[in-house]
C-alpha cells in the first residue's frame, strides 16, 4: 500500500504535500536543494533530486573469447550489446592475444554502428564505446531517413534496367548497408527510451508504442533488404537478363512507379496517422498487385519456363517483399492511429 499524505494549502493558491522523512534521508536531501518533477502519461509524477537525474549510470557488457570462439557469436554479442543500450563493449581473450579474425571482426562492426569507436586497443583487449547522444536521434527522422533511402533503392533499380546502367544495381547494395545501420541506432534508441522515459520524449513517441515502431524499422530493413537482394540477382545474371526484364517496360515501369507510391505513402502514413491515407495505400497495393500480375503473365507467355523467367520470378518475388513489408508499415500507422485518438475516431467523411 503507497503511504498516504494529506495536500495542504500554502498561500492563495499553492498546493503542497510533505516529503517521507525516510526518503529524504535515503537520498541526503538537504533543505535549498533542487528537484526534478516529471508528469507521467498516466498522469503521476516522479520525482528526484536533480543531483540523481543527471548521474548517468555506465552500462557496460564484457565479452571473454578464446581463440577458437565463433566468429558469428562474437558478432552477435556485440551487436546485442548495441542494440540493448551498453555504453562500452569490452572484447578480452582470456586465453593471449586476441586473434586476427576478432580483430577484424571488431573493425568490421564499427563500420556498421552508428557511434560506435575504439577508446582502448591492447593486444588482449579491445574497449568499444558507443559515442550518442539519444536526444538527438528521434524515431520519427530516422525512419524518414529510411523510407527516403528505399525509394532511392527502387529509383537506382528501375534506372539500372531501362536506361541500361548496372552499375546502379552496386549503389542499392550500399544503400542497404546504411539502411542497416540505421535500424539498429533505431532500435537502440527504442530499447534504451523503455527505462528512460525523458529518452522517450526526446524520441517522440510513448513508451507503450515502441513494440508498434520496432515493427515499422523492421518493416523497412525488410524491404531494403529485398531490394539489395533484387540487386545481387541481376548483377549476378548480366545484362541480358536486364534486357528481357525490360521487355514489357509500361507494364514494368507502371508496377514500380506504384511501388515508389506505396513507400511514399506508407511514410506519410505514419506523420499524419489519417486512416483515409492509410486505406488509401492498402488499395494502391492492391493495384500494384494488378500491375505485377500483369507484367508476370506477359512475361511467361514470352518466355515460357525457362531460366531466364525463373530468374525474372525472383525479381517479382523481391519487389512483392517490398509491399508487403509496406502493407505491414501501414498496418501499424492505424495501430498508432487508433492509440492516438483515444476513445473515438471519425471515418465519417465520404471516402472516394
Amino acid at each position: 500500500m503507497p503511504e498516504v499524505r494529506r495536500v495542504q494549502k500554502f498561500g492563495r493558491s499553492t498546493l503542497m504535500i510533505s516529503l517521507p522523512s525516510e526518503w529524504v534521508k535515503s537520498i541526503g536531501l538537504s533543505p535549498g536543494d533542487t528537484v526534478g518533477i516529471e508528469v507521467l502519461d498516466d498522469g503521476s509524477l516522479r520525482l528526484a533530486p536533480l543531483s540523481i537525474l543527471s548521474r548517468k549510470l555506465e552500462r557496460t557488457l564484457t565479452i571473454r573469447v578464446s581463440k577458437g570462439s565463433s566468429e558469428s557469436l562474437l558478432i552477435r554479442a556485440i551487436y546485442a550489446g548495441y542494440i540493448l543500450g551498453m555504453d562500452k563493449i569490452v572484447v578480452h581473450s582470456v586465453d593471449g592475444i586476441l586473434s586476427e579474425t576478432h580483430l577484424k571482426v571488431v573493425r568490421g562492426l564499427i563500420k556498421t554502428l552508428i557511434g560506435m569507436e575504439v577508446v582502448e586497443h591492447t593486444p588482449k583487449k579491445v574497449i568499444l564505446q558507443v559515442l550518442i547522444d539519444p536526444s538527438k536521434y528521434s524515431a520519427p527522422t530516422i525512419i524518414g531517413r529510411m523510407a527516403n533511402l528505399v525509394r532511392f533503392m527502387i529509383q537506382h533499380i528501375e534506372a539500372s534496367i531501362f536506361d541500361k546502367t548496372p552499375h546502379l544495381l552496386n549503389e542499392v547494395i550500399e544503400l542497404e548497408d546504411e539502411i542497416d545501420r540505421l535500424h539498429a541506432l533505431t532500435v537502440r534508441q527504442l530499447l534504451l527510451s523503455q527505462t528512460n522515459r525523458t529518452l522517450s520524449k526526446y524520441l517522440g513517441i510513448k513508451p507503450a508504442l515502441i513494440t508498434e515502431y520496432r515493427s515499422i524499422v523492421r518493416a523497412f530493413e525488410e524491404a531494403a533488404d529485398a531490394l539489395a537482394e533484387i540487386a545481387r540477382l541481376l548483377s549476378e545474371k548480366g545484362s541480358k537478363i536486364l534486357e528481357k526484364i525490360a521487355m514489357h517496360e509500361s507494364v514494368l515501369k507502371e508496377g514500380l512507379n506504384t511501388l515508389f507510391l506505396i513507400v511514399d505513402r506508407s511514410h506519410k502514413s505514419l506523420t499524419s496517422l489519417d486512416p483515409y491515407l492509410i486505406n488509401e495505400v492498402l488499395n494502391l497495393i492492391n493495384e500494384y498487385y494488378g500491375h505485377i500480375k500483369k507484367y508476370n503473365t506477359m512475361i511467361f507467355k514470352e518466355l515460357g519456363l525457362d531460366e531466364a523467367y525463373l530468374t525474372i520470378l525472383e525479381f517479382i518475388d523481391g519487389l512483392n517483399a517490398v509491399s508487403r513489408a509496406m502493407e505491414t508499415v501501414v498496418e501499424t500507422a492505424f495501430d498508432i492511429a487508433i492509440e492516438k485518438t483515444g476513445k473515438e475516431l471519425d471515418i465519417s467523411r465520404a471516402y472516394l
